[in-house]
């Protein structure tokens, strides 16, 4: 009769339980425990609690299982991982600690949002700006990342009181918080990837916290149950199909972790399974050949990084083979992790590539890449961050991806560093091109952007450039605010913030919220010059132009932008340019920039530019200086206008070290003069033959240096003839690209 009962009330519970995703914040214990199997070693008092519907005990009874149970655990143990970071990353102690001190204090943002807290009382509901980062503090739950690594770091009682005391209260709030919606008019609970990442958060914290009596049995339940919900509602809306872009990444993250830590729930494994599929499609789907997300967006790479690890990292923590060993999802990986190497900046940051900002998280993914692929390349680059001695940051100053640190193991150790074999280097497929003279901070780095991204994060900036030099940045990128409805952030997504050429100050429109990209011509890497050459119809539907543009980077000596815009009659161009470097603007219309060295920048006829404009505008994160506010400081932005006739606008600028001279010897040719030393830089366009002062080319670019007047070297792209006076300096069947 007992074993009849019994049955029944399981059939039931389980009947019960198959709605769940219907109502994840209103789940009952009887739901709860049918969607555990109980009959998993260890889980005796809680099967018999059940079985006499004694919910209290039942809860008494997990409580005591899940401290005491070992395995599974997330990506590190929470009896080891304390004295390793002390001893391999002792950087991250302190911040994780303040920040947990602070949310104590009662401190619970995101971003700009604040909630408001008086006392030991949330307001939950309040929302009166109506910012969205209300969904990353209600919804995501960011903050609670570090109370229980604080935990493990100190013994602390407070962090677990803390963690009892927000939860308590945000659980007990959760209808009245998704009805009000924070006036946003969308759910910040259940929507999108909200609750993966509450998800993964709240294992992390319960993991840690478990061993504290201030998570009561009560306490204990409503976890359970919160991830339950979670995991339940994001299978049901993530398993009917693959859905592009970082989102559902972020989604099903929540799937796999709550099915790895926790294999008591029936669905654990279909969970994980799921989690893993759709991670395995995106890195075959969404990324490009050359290892770049299609989003274009330094930012959301990592944070698809990110979350596939976590799950990666833990499936292997627990003894199942990962993503990183997956045949087709590994190479894709370390694809990945190999493109964001390859963008390092000499000064240790990944550039703002569109809605990102400059940022040092890379070196805690490529750590981990280190030590699973075996690359001696991605541990010297990871180390070279570490020996600041400082946490990696991204768009605030303790990155979340640190939370992923974890011990090496036998399996995976970390290699010893081995400095990268690239410099210089084209992201073909994701569209950028870079140079790189070296990694000291003295070095120079020029990235070119002309991809065209799949998401409403990239902006219409096609051809645009970020150059650094002598440890700081000289040509900055608009990058992002933490809040995307910050003011900043329209700005920043314009054509305008970035350093290209725009028409009539409008930025060109995207195509179904995708900025176009453009296209690469040309690019070239040689012993000591880089040329870029390329174009983009973003204006060519509503303004009828094309825009063209060459980059010449002499590596030891000046910088040399020429840009034209084809078409657009009657309509007005404006070069922009932006730096953090204080700006002057010279009466001759050349400006000089100075910060730790002085830089010119010379406008080759600056009689055709009719008007100078200089403006202060937002900055995203600039290197080393991780967003004290919800903008970086402001940076000084350089218009130079001109009208658009006939034969299209023209553009040629020099940015010297120090000062310098450029003088046009017609429309494509150029003389460069810094100090004692000469350039004449020739543009054959399409490869026709050119000539100037005693050098003719049949080439699409030559530039030849002089000393004392006489010529000393020289480089030809993509051409067949050189000759410097009565001398053949090269001569060739099909067109090369060398030094000479």
């Amino acid at each position: 009769m007992r074993v009849t009962a019994a049955l029944g009330l399981v059939i039931a519970m389980t009947a019960a339980y198959a709605d769940v995703a219907d109502h994840p914040t209103q789940i009952t214990d009887a739901e709860l425990f049918a969607a555990m199997d109980l009959q998993r070693p260890g889980l005796d008092d809680v099967r018999a609690a059940v079985e006499a519907e004694d919910w209290p005990a039942a809860g008494q009874a997990w409580a005591a299982y899940f401290r005491a149970r070992e395995r599974p655990t997330p990506h590190f143990q929470r009896d080891t991982w304390a004295d390793w970071v002390r001893a391999a990353h002792p950087q991250l102690v302190q911040p994780i600690i303040a920040e947990a001190d602070a949310i104590g204090a009662g401190d619970i943002s995101h971003g700009p949002y604040v909630l408001r807290v008086e006392g030991r009382e949330i307001m939950w509901l309040e929302n009166p700006t109506k910012d969205t980062n209300y969904v990353s503090a209600v919804g995501s739950q960011w903050f609670l990342n570090p109370l229980g690594r604080a935990y493990l770091l100190t013994g602390d009682e407070r962090y677990a009181q803390t963690f009892a005391w927000i939860f308590d209260s945000w659980y007990d709030h959760q209808d009245a918080i998704r009805a009000g919606q924070g006036g946003l008019g969308f759910d910040p609970m259940f929507r999108a990837y909200y609750p993966g990442i509450r998800a993964r958060i709240l294992a992390d914290n319960y993991y840690c916290l478990a061993p504290s009596d201030a998570l009561t049995p009560e306490l204990h339940l409503k976890v359970m149950k919160q991830l339950l919900g979670c995991a339940a509602w994001l299978y049901a809306q993530n398993s009917p199909r693959y859905r592009r872009g970082n989102q559902q990444v972020a989604a099903v993250l929540g799937c796999g972790i709550v099915g790895l830590v926790f294999p008591e729930f029936r669905d654990a494994e279909r969970w994980v399974e799921l989690a893993e599929q759709r991670m395995r499609e995106h890195m075959l789907d969404d990324f490009y050949a050359d290892g770049g997300h299609k989003e274009l967006c330094t930012q959301y790479h990592k944070t698809v990084l990110r979350d596939v690890g976590y799950v990666a990292l833990t499936a292997e923590a627990n003894g199942r083979e990962g993503l990183f060993s997956d045949p087709e999802a590994g190479p894709a990986l370390e694809r990945a992790y190999e493109w964001l190497a390859k963008l390092v900046m000499p000064t240790g940051e990944t550039p703002a590539l569109h809605s990102a900002v400059f940022a040092t998280d890379y070196a805690v993914h490529l750590e981990l890449a280190a030590r699973h692929f075996g690359r001696g390349d991605f541990a010297w680059i990871a180390e070279r961050f570490r020996a600041r001695g400082v946490a990696p940051n991204q768009k605030s100053p303790f990155a979340l991806a640190n939370y992923m640190v974890a011990p090496p193991t036998d399996e995976a150790p970390i290699p010893e560093p081995e400095r990268p074999e690239w410099l210089s280097l084209h992201l073909a497929e994701s569209g950028f091109a870079v140079m790189r003279t070296g990694w000291e901070p003295q070095d120079r780095y020029l990235v070119a952007q002309h991809g065209r991204a799949n998401t409403g994060h990239a902006y219409p900036g096609a051809l645009h450039f970020i150059y650094e030099a002598n440890g700081e940045l000289v040509a900055s990128a608009p990058g992002s605010p933490r809040s995307y409805r910050h003011p900043a952030y329209a700005y920043c997504h314009t054509t305008g913030s970035h350093n290209v050429v725009s028409i009539d100050g409008e930025s060109y429109p995207n195509v179904n919220g995708i900025a176009p990209g453009g296209t690469c011509e040309l690019l070239a890497d040689l012993p000591d010059a880089w040329l870029f050459s390329g174009a983009h119809e973003g204006y060519l539907e509503p303004k009828d132009a094309t825009i063209r543009r060459d980059i010449l980077a002499i590596k030891d000596g000046p910088v040399l932008i020429r840009d034209r815009v084809e078409g657009a009659e009657g309509h007005e161009a404006q070069w922009n340019f932006h730096s953090p470097l204080a700006m002057t603007v010279r009466d001759d219309r050349s400006v000089r920039l100075s910060g730790l060295a002085d830089y010119a920048l010379r406008p080759a006829w600056p009689g055709e530019i009719a008007e100078v404009t200089r403006e202060e505008r937002w900055a995203a994160v600039l290197p080393r200086d991780c967003q004290p506010e919800d903008c970086g400081r402001e940076v000084s932005v350089l218009r130079w206008h001109k009208p658009i006739d006939p034969d299209g606008a023209r553009f040629a600028v020099a940015l010297f070290e120090g000062d310098g001279a450029i003088e046009p010897l017609g429309e494509s040719v150029f003389a460069l003069t810094c100090g004692e030393r000469r350039w004449l830089v020739l543009f054959g366009d399409e490869g026709g033959r050119i000539e100037a002062a005693g050098v003719a080319a049949i080439a699409r670019c030559a530039c030849v240096e002089f000393a004392g007047g006489e010529p000393t070297r020289a480089w030809v792209f993509a051409g067949t003839r050189l000759t410097v006076g009565d001398r053949r300096w090269h001569s060739s069947d099909e067109p090369v690209t060398r030094e000479l």
